[in-house]
C-alpha cells in the first residue's frame, strides 16, 4: 500500500486523535479496557492508519473509514469493519479476505463484525486482528 495521507492533513489527523482521546476519557463503558487495548493494535497495524469519530464511536480510517466501534453492547467489545459511507462495487461484488482464524462474522458481502469477550481474548487474537485489519484496508 501506497502511503497516502488523509485529504484532511496531518494537523486535522492530529486533532482526530485528540478527539477520540476525549471521547474514551468520557466513554462509560465496562469494556473500557478493551476499547483501548484494540485501539492500540488497530493504529499499530499500518503507518497509513488514522483515527476519528465517525458514527458516535472511535472509527478508523486511512484514506475512507474502514472500522467502527460498536459500543452499544455492554458485553465483551465488537468492531464493525465496513467500506465506508459511500456504496461501493464491494456492496454487491463482495471483499476477498483471508481470515483463516474464522474472526470475522460476515453482515454483508462488504461489512463484517468482529467480537472480543476480554483483554485476554484480545491477547489471543492480537495477531489475526493485525492481518486483517492489513488485508480489509488492501481492499479499500
Amino acid at each position: 500500500m501506497t502511503r497516502q495521507s488523509a485529504p484532511e492533513g496531518p494537523r486535522h489527523a492530529a486533532q482526530q486523535s485528540v478527539a477520540v482521546a476525549e471521547f474514551l476519557a468520557a466513554l462509560d463503558h465496562p469494556c473500557k479496557a478493551e476499547i483501548e487495548a484494540l485501539r492500540k493494535i488497530i493504529l499499530g497495524a499500518h503507518a497509513d492508519i488514522g483515527e476519528g469519530i465517525k458514527w458516535n464511536a472511535p472509527s478508523f480510517r486511512t484514506h475512507e473509514y474502514f472500522a467502527t466501534f460498536n459500543l452499544r453492547s455492554k458485553v465483551g467489545v465488537q468492531l464493525i469493519f465496513h467500506t465506508g459511507a459511500k456504496v461501493k462495487a464491494s456492496a454487491t461484488e463482495g471483499l476477498a479476505i483471508d481470515d483463516p482464524t474464522g474472526l470475522l462474522t460476515w453482515l454483508a458481502k462488504d461489512r463484517a463484525s468482529a467480537s472480543f469477550t476480554d483483554l485476554k481474548d484480545i491477547d489471543t487474537k492480537r495477531s489475526a486482528l493485525k492481518r486483517l485489519v492489513r488485508a480489509w484496508i488492501q481492499q479499500l
